[in-house]
């Protein structure tokens, strides 16, 4: 099996093993060979399978060959903290102490609890909506369940990676309610809208030209809120063409919350003269998932302009295992666009998992300390 850092294989071909394998870390050797427990452990601790991973790594410690792994008893203080499960870190400390002679990592509370990456997670994904089909392949219903949950939340995430089939119906649908929220000034981000404008195009190909309406319709409302004025009159000049007759206008759309957090992004840097002050580089937080699309693309933006990048990874709570091939190409991206990337903050976890991956082969990963 390659490597996933060659390209040509997904992260998602990792299978946890049972058995440990020797190997470095990242390299091709690695990837051909069984996950070491502290990496499978990362592996299903990503997956969202806690239980799982702690067990492996309590068994880890307890084994003969793994006992005198720093690693695997690093990752397992993470889970006790990750999990909330103070007796258990307690009476892990105390066998660290004895073991290695040294202090176990502390108990994060008080001021450092204000920053534990669980509390991100809600607010990273509580505007997220998946549109896909019900269980009877109708988008009816479920863009009514979209409308509702867009004005209870205020925000909306509208991810459309499911959607392989619209009716025309639907697609009119959609298509006034994107419109009435844009109208209303409703801060919108979009996944997989390729996806989405695929099937769109298809559609005018596979209907008669007057069917085909409610198709152009939702296309236009795409652009303008994805700001593709461009996209859009050449849309416009293929519509003209199509139907004889002028095309919508072009209408701006204003996202207030992302406008006003790239207006304040310049304010938020040091002074190049502030040295005892440097800047701390770009934050993830929560999950990392599909939900983050909007992280990654602010990610992009600043990776643009700096040379150096310093990602701080200490609020991130881990990397969903759906999203480990997307991250990866993020980050092999930045790598090869000449930039030097480094993840600092890192807990056990993630850094275990990144490791596995083979991520440190186009970034310096950089470990919190842990005591």
């Amino acid at each position: 099996m390659a490597t996933p850092a060659t390209g040509t294989s997904q992260p998602s071909n990792i299978r946890p093993q049972a058995s440990r394998a020797p190997g470095r870390i990242g390299s091709e050797e690695f990837h051909s060979a069984p996950l070491a427990a502290a990496q499978e452990s990362a592996v299903l601790y990503s997956a969202n399978h806690p239980g799982a991973a702690t067990a492996l790594l309590k068994a880890e410690i307890k084994d003969a060959t793994g006992r005198n792994n720093k690693q695997a008893w690093l990752m397992l203080f993470d889970l006790y903290q990750v999990t909330q499960n103070r007796a258990d870190f307690d009476a892990l400390s105390m066998l660290f102490t004895v073991k290695f002679e040294q202090s176990p990592p502390a108990w994060a509370e008080g001021a450092d609890a204000a920053s534990d990456p669980r509390r991100t997670q809600s607010r990273e994904r509580k505007d997220y909506f998946a549109l896909k089909p019900s269980p009877s392949g109708e988008l009816a219903g479920e863009i009514e369940k979209f409308v509702h949950f867009a004005e209870s939340q205020s925000t909306v995430r509208l991810d459309v990676s499911k959607v392989v089939a619209i009716t025309g119906e639907e697609a009119a649908l959609l298509a006034a309610a994107l419109t009435k929220m844009r109208k209303q000034h409703m801060p919108m981000w979009f996944n997989h809208l390729d996806a989405l404008e695929k099937v769109l195009r298809a559609a005018f190909n596979e209907r008669q030209l007057e069917e085909q309406r409610p198709y152009w319709t939702l296309l236009f409302e795409l652009l303008i809120l994805q700001g593709k004025a461009q996209e859009f009159e050449d849309l416009g000049l293929e519509f003209a063409v199509a139907f004889e007759m002028s095309p919508p206008n072009w209408e701006a759309y204003v996202n207030t919350v992302a406008a006003a957090a790239a207006k304040s992004a310049p304010a938020e840097k040091a002074p190049a003269s502030a040295a005892a002050d440097p800047e701390a580089g770009f934050v993830l937080k929560g999950v990392l998932s599909a939900a983050s699309a909007n992280q990654m693309a602010e990610l992009n933006g600043y990776a643009a302009s700096h040379t150096e990048v310093e990602v701080d990874m200490s609020k991130v709570l881990r990397v969903d295992f759906a999203y480990t091939s997307t991250f990866f190409e993020i980050v092999k991206a930045i790598q090869l666009a000449g930039k030097r990337l480094i993840l600092t903050g890192l807990n056990e976890l993630n850094a275990a998992l990144l490791e596995a991956l083979g991520v440190n082969r186009y970034a310096i990963l950089v470990r919190r300390k842990s005591t």
